[in-house]
């Protein structure tokens, strides 16, 4: 009755998804001067659509409407194995420490340093090979390659910006011959993983009973690339080139705080 109205979306739940981990946790309550928390876990995360809009190129629309189980694969956020460990250390040095406690401009240098760090190691996340530009979209799904048969991996010393993985392993379906769909499933590739270390140390200066804190922080202390998913589109510049990263270069932060 409203032709002027517009579109309205429907958004639809079709999908089914299932987790498994192991998790396991190590950890060190704050006691003469020292605390931490390692946790690990190993687990997988598979489903037919991870979401209505997904990250990583992930698509809710299947290649088959016949077939929705052709879509079950690794969830676009699965990752295998992550590993966090996070510490602070008052070092054993300064007023009411294990040395250098008498004061002095030892103490007022070296003295009343805490130290903290945060190390995460994890696998990467899955993502999609498609089809290369002008091949049938399966009436306006997604649309996936042909295998070649060639493993997708290659070696750590073969892996380079511009080729993280073998593109020669796939190749895109003939579109001449009669329609089929293409062999190479959802989410069957693992992009970049993540190194990660923050780092944090502070000082406090005590001034009977009010302190002065100073604090610098510096996040992705190694300047370490973590980058983005490659390229994943047969027939274009960026097929397997690594373009873009998941977060920022280092990062430093200065803070002073007076409590009184």
């Amino acid at each position: 009755p409203f032709p002027q109205f517009g579109s309205v979306q429907v958004m639809a739940a079709p999908s089914s998804s299932e987790y498994n981990a192991l998790y396991l946790k190590l950890q060190k309550r704050y006691s003469n001067g020292m605390s931490f928390l390692s946790s690990f876990s190993y687990g997988k995360s598979t489903d037919n659509g991870s979401g209505i809009r997904t990250t990583d190129g992930d698509s809710l629309t299947p290649s088959n409407n016949y077939d929705l189980g052709l879509e079950t694969g690794p969830s676009a956020f699965d990752f295998r194995r992550r590993w966090t460990t996070s510490w602070l250390w008052d070092l054993p040095f300064g007023t009411n420490r294990a040395h250098m406690n008498g004061g002095g401009v030892a103490d007022f240098v070296l003295g009343g340093w805490q130290l903290g760090g945060i190390l995460t190691l994890q696998d990467g996340f899955p993502f999609t090979v498609l089809c290369g530009a002008g091949t049938i979209q399966n009436g306006g799904g997604v649309c996936y390659p042909d295998s070649t048969g060639i493993d997708w991996q290659l070696a750590s010393d073969q892996q380079t910006r511009t080729r993280f993985f073998n593109t020669d392993a796939f190749v895109d379906r003939n579109t001449t011959g009669p329609f089929r769909y293409g062999t190479v499933t959802r989410n069957s590739l693992v992009g970049p993983g993540i190194i990660s270390l923050d780092a944090s140390a502070n000082k406090r200066f005590t001034m009977g009973s009010k302190y002065l804190e100073a604090r610098i922080e510096i996040f992705n202390l190694p300047n370490r690339p973590i980058f983005n998913q490659p390229g994943n589109q047969l027939r274009t510049p960026n097929f397997g080139v690594l373009t873009s990263t998941r977060i920022d270069s280092r990062q430093i932060q200065l803070g002073l705080k007076f409590v009184f």
